[in-house]
């Protein structure tokens, strides 16, 4: 990944699916908002950063019912859309991890902090 020393270290997460099952859902009777939104970058490497990664053009994905989303996480980057209704809408979601990665994340990111602190620590001498 690349990001500079602002970005987090690799968390792991490779393949997301999100699978929507709201057969009440109806775009027509007033959009209560709902679904996730993928923003279409290079999908062959990384977004530099977030805010990199939404300058690109987006695809919403409607939560309606038997809506299947397939993408590579760590290449795509996504955002849940927030519903705006009392109405309880549903989706499963499964996310596929590489172990080793994952396994050093929080290691990597104590690392950076303590870093960071120390770095904060050294202005006030």
């Amino acid at each position: 990944k690349s990001g500079g020393e602002s970005a987090l270290p690799d968390n792991g997460l490779r393949l997301s699916l999100v699978y929507y099952i709201n057969p009440h859902w109806d775009p027509e009777s007033g959009y209560n908002g709902g679904g996730l939104d993928v923003y279409l970058s290079d999908p062959t490497m990384a977004p530099e950063s977030a805010s990199v990664a939404r300058k690109a053009k987006k695809l919403r994905i409607a939560p309606h019912a038997d809506t299947l989303a397939i993408f590579l996480s760590e290449r795509m980057a996504h955002q849940v859309v927030e519903t705006n209704s009392k109405e309880r809408w549903y989706c499963l979601t499964m996310w596929c991890f590489d172990h080793l990665a994952m396994s050093n994340f929080a290691p990597q990111v104590s690392q950076r902090q303590r870093t960071m602190q120390q770095g904060s620590d050294d202005e006030y001498e």
